[in-house]
């Protein structure tokens, strides 16, 4: 799915949801890097702050990677990403046979799957990465609040199409 069909998609479940519990929300476009397909918006909800970055992860590679960390930078060089603000990314994925592809999940999760077996028999081969987004932003001085992967789409009725997943990640900035 294109980053502008999922933010879409994701603010207008989020603001429904946030509206419904009484509170006010504002959404707005910050910035859309055009080359890359990545989508950085400001969620405003009463008086907290929450940053949404889209990036586009047709592969995994480092360039795909690389652009979350660039729209992190740019919002610390414009000044706008204040002191416990928070920051979450959403991107989805399709699995490949590329080592980055298969690298993903421990990538964003620091983990592998709990029951890697079901990969395995769906022909996905998750591999270790050598590094985690939790641990490369921690050097941008975010503090990791959550990082899952949801696999929406079944198959059919037995089971659930683990090749496609959407990833969810929130960090707070701890440091000005």
């Amino acid at each position: 799915m294109s980053p502008s069909h999922l933010s879409s998609a994701f603010h207008r479940r989020l603001k429904a949801i946030v509206q419904a519990q009484g509170y006010s929300c504002e959404i707005t476009l910050f910035s859309h890097d055009t080359e890359h397909q990545l989508y950085v918006f400001s969620l405003l909800i009463n008086d907290e702050r929450i940053w949404m970055i889209y990036p586009q992860f047709l592969n995994a590679k480092t360039e795909a990677k690389t652009q979350i960390y660039a729209a992190i930078e740019e919002l610390k060089k414009s000044d706008v990403l204040l002191l416990n603000d928070h920051l979450m990314v959403l991107c989805d994925h399709w699995f490949d046979r590329t080592r980055s592809s298969k690298e993903l999940y421990f990538w964003w999760t620091g983990k592998m799957p709990e029951d890697n077996a079901m990969y395995t028999h769906q022909g996905i081969h998750n591999l270790i990465s050598e590094t985690t987004l939790d641990k490369q932003l921690n050097n941008l001085s975010m503090t990791c609040l959550n990082r899952s992967i949801y696999h929406p789409l079944e198959a059919n009725q037995q089971h659930v199409l683990l090749k496609y997943f959407l990833c969810f990640s929130l960090f707070r900035y701890i440091h000005n």
